[in-house]
């Protein structure tokens, strides 16, 4: 092995630039904002406009430039972010080796994606957990569709995305957390149905659907069609937790995966049959980038979310 040789590194050169920039310009990168850039680092915005400033006059480059309503890369940013970003994640790994990770000192903000549904489903379990955990953490669910999730997670926007991905991409890494099964919602009151309708039967009736649960084009479509069937779709909703409301003045039918059949418990007018179909599944899995692997902060934020899947789905939990 070569040993080390002081000469490969231009010391002097690191006088121009102190990580304190670099952590400044990953937050600039994630935010896209010298506002929230400043807020998701404690400082005043003068000072995160003074490193900007610093930043541009050390790359030679504009960096962040302003488009529309916010910022965007310049191609120098661009190439620059994720090497900035390995760097800050080694700086920060070598500083920690031999620091035991307490999440009660941890002060961080965390960004990550899900639906609605997901999100009134593990948000006031995992909440409730983090704070008696880690008082410190703060969590940030940004409203991005689940067609540009990973696409956020690759540009350092959102550290996490909680949904169905049939396809991930090499620099994400996957892990499963469920998989749902599909139920019919219907009001009893105004559709007699028995306990456990076929999809022969569901076929003869009027559906609603809604396509912002992350079930991908078709799925349901698909189980009708294997068996020479279609279902009448009468009306589309943006958001499920609409449906109940709907179904309870009109007699329509609404499939949709036990997830989110899960939020309707209290409306004891409704009723909840399962499907027993077992090609009806939707993998849910959380997602992150390759980079942020060695993140004691993202492990522990990790742990707390599969803690909550097993409290909110006790006996159904991958």
């Amino acid at each position: 092995m070569r040993g080390i040789d002081m000469a490969d590194i231009e010391h002097a050169a690191f006088r121009r630039l102190d990580l304190n920039l670099l952590v400044a310009f990953d937050a600039l990168v994630g935010e896209r904002s010298v506002t929230r850039a400043a807020a998701r680092l404690c400082i005043g915005q003068p000072a995160m406009s003074h490193a900007l400033s610093r930043l541009r006059e050390v790359f030679s480059d504009e960096l962040l430039y302003r488009a529309g309503a916010g910022m965007a890369l310049t191609d120098k940013a661009q190439r620059l972010a994720p090497r900035v970003r390995q760097l800050l994640l080694d700086a920060q790994a070598l500083a920690l080796a031999d620091t035991p990770f307490d999440p009660a000192q941890l002060v961080h903000t965390f960004q990550l994606a899900l639906n609605d549904p997901l999100e009134a489903l593990l948000l006031p379990n995992l909440v409730a957990s983090l704070r008696r955990q880690a008082p410190g953490v703060a969590l940030s669910v940004r409203p991005i569709p689940a067609w540009q999730q990973l696409e956020k997670l690759d540009e350092g926007e959102i550290q996490l995305a909680i949904g169905h991905f049939p396809k991930v991409r090499s620099s994400h890494l996957q892990h499963t957390l469920y998989r749902a099964r599909f139920a019919c919602v219907f009001s009893p009151a105004l559709l007699a149905l028995g306990s456990t309708p076929d999809l022969a039967t569901l076929a003869t009736l009027p559906h609603i659907h809604t396509s912002y649960t992350g079930d991908g084009p078709g799925l349901v479509d698909r189980a009708f069609q294997r068996r020479g069937l279609q279902r009448r779709v009468v009306a589309h909703t943006a958001s499920p937790l609409s449906i109940p409301f709907i179904v309870k003045q009109s007699p329509l039918i609404a499939i949709l995966p036990d997830l989110v059949t899960r939020l309707f418990a209290r409306h004891h007018d409704l009723r909840i049959s399962p499907l027993a179909l077992p090609e009806l599944a939707l993998p849910v899995s959380m997602v992150i980038h390759k980079r942020d692997q060695t993140d004691p902060a993202l492990a522990f934020f990790m742990q707390a979310l599969l803690e909550t899947i097993r409290n909110v789905l006790p006996t159904d939990a991958s």
